[in-house]
C-alpha cells in the first residue's frame, strides 16, 4: 500500500477503534513541538505496516535486534520527499530529522537520554506505541498508522511564506532590516541565511549553493561545512560560518575536515559579533596553502554591505525572499522566523 493510499484512507480517522491510551499517546507526540519524536513515530508505524520483518523501534542498522534497519535513510529517501510534495511540511519540514540527538541511538528505549521531562514523556509514549505495534497483528498496525497519519493531516502546513512582500511598497525596502537581522542573536541562523542568499543572488547563474540544516552542519559525515558552494567550472568550496567568537583551532578543524573530504577550498565566514582572538589570519592562510588548501576569510557584514551598495529595491526584495526560503531550509527556530517577519514588516521598514 502506497503512502498516497494511506493518506486517502486516513482522512478523518478518529482512532475510535484503538485503545484510548494509544490514541492519547499518538495525538500527544504528533501535536507536540518536538518534531524529531513526530518523525520517529511516523516512520516506526510506517515500517510496521509495510514490512513486518522490520522492528518499529529500530533506529540504526547496527541495532542489536531482529529486523534492524536504517530509519534515517528510510526517512530521508521516502518520508521527506513525500512530505515536501504532498504534506506541505506537516511533519515539521525537516530535511534530515534523524540527525537530532533523540534519533541518534540504535533503538527507541525508555532509558535513552532525554534533556527534559517533556522529552522523557514523549520518549515513553513513543516507546509504548511502537512496542504495541510490534506485538500487534497487521490490521491493528494499520489502525495505528491511519490514526497517526490523520493527526499529521490535521496539523497546519509549514511551507507558508515567511514574509508577505505584497503588503508594502517594494520600492521602499532599504538596507536597514538586513543589517539588523544579521546582527540579531539567532544562534547563527541569520548569518547562514544572509550569506546563502548573497551567494545565490550575486554569484554567476548555475552556481550550486546549498545551506545545511543547523542541527546537521558538522554532525553528519556527508556535510563538510555550513554551506556547499560549487561553480560551473567544477570549483568546490566548503563554507564554515561563525556568528560568535572563534579560535584558530576551529579554523584548522574546518580546513582539516574539508581536506580529508577532498575539498581544497575553504571559506571561513564570520558575522559582525565574531571575535577571532589574538592570532593572524595570514599565517593560517599560508599554513594551509602549503598543505594544498586555499583558505579565505570572509566578513558576512562586508559582503552584505557590498550587496546593499550595488542593489536597487527590487534586488533587495529578492534577497529578502531568498533569506526567508533559506530559513525554512536550515530549520531555523520559529522565534527566528518571527523576528525576521517583524524586521521586514511595513511598520519596521526604514531606509
Amino acid at each position: 500500500m502506497r503512502l498516497q493510499d494511506f493518506l486517502v484512507a486516513s482522512v478523518g480517522d478518529d482512532g475510535h477503534a484503538l485503545p484510548a491510551e494509544m490514541r492519547e499517546n499518538i495525538a500527544t507526540v504528533i501535536n507536540s513541538d518536538r518534531k524529531t519524536y513526530r518523525y520517529m513515530l511516523f516512520v516506526g508505524l510506517l515500517v510496521s505496516v509495510t514490512d513486518q520483518r522490520l522492528h518499529p523501534r529500530c533506529l540504526q542498522q547496527k541495532a542489536a535486534c531482529d529486523g534492524a534497519f536504517n530509519a534515517r535513510s528510510l526517512c530521508a529517501e521516502v518520508v521527506v520527499p513525500f512530505e515536501k510534495s504532498t504534506l506541505k511540511g506537516r511533519l515539521g519540514g525537516s530535511c534530515d530529522p534523524y540527525v537530532s540527538n533523540p534519533a541518534r541511538l540504535p533503538m527507541v528505549e525508555k532509558n535513552n537520554d532525554a534533556k527534559s521531562s517533556l522529552d522523557r514523556d514523549h520518549l515513553s509514549r513513543l516507546y509504548d506505541v511502537l512496542e504495541y505495534a510490534k506485538n500487534s497483528n497487521l490490521p491493528e498496525r494499520k489502525k495505528l498508522f491511519r490514526y497517526a497519519f490523520s493527526c499529521v493531516l490535521a496539523r497546519p502546513g509549514e511551507e507558508s511564506s515567511l514574509v508577505e512582500f505584497g503588503s508594502f511598497d517594494k520600492t521602499s525596502l532599504g538596507p536597514g532590516p538586513f543589517f539588523d537581522f544579521l546582527k540579531a542573536h539567532t544562534q547563527g541562523a541569520s548569518a547562514v541565511a544572509v550569506l546563502t542568499a548573497f551567494f545565490k543572488l550575486f554569484y554567476e547563474k548555475g552556481t550550486h549553493v546549498v545551506a545545511h540544516p543547523l542541527t546537521e552542519s558538522g554532525a553528519s559525515p556527508k556535510e563538510i561545512g555550513d554551506i556547499d558552494l560549487k561553480f560551473k567550472d567544477g570549483r568546490a568550496y566548503a563554507v564554515e560560518v561563525k556568528a560568535k567568537a572563534f579560535s584558530e583551532t576551529e579554523v584548522n578543524h574546518a580546513c582539516e575536515k574539508a581536506f580529508r573530504a577532498g575539498i581544497h577550498r575553504v571559506i571561513f565566514a564570520f558575522g559582525p559579533e565574531a571575535e577571532k582572538g589574538r592570532w593572524h589570519e595570514g599565517a593560517l592562510v599560508n599554513l594551509w596553502a602549503e598543505k594544498g588548501v586555499e583558505l579565505t576569510f570572509l566578513s558576512i557584514e562586508g559582503a552584505l554591505a557590498v550587496a546593499m551598495a550595488v542593489s536597487d529595491a527590487c534586488i533587495r526584495v529578492r534577497m529578502a525572499e531568498e533569506i526567508a526560503l533559506v530559513l525554512n531550509e536550515i530549520n531555523a527556530a520559529d522565534g527566528v522566523k518571527a523576528m525576521f517577519r517583524k524586521m521586514f514588516s511595513r511598520e519596521n521598514e526604514r531606509e
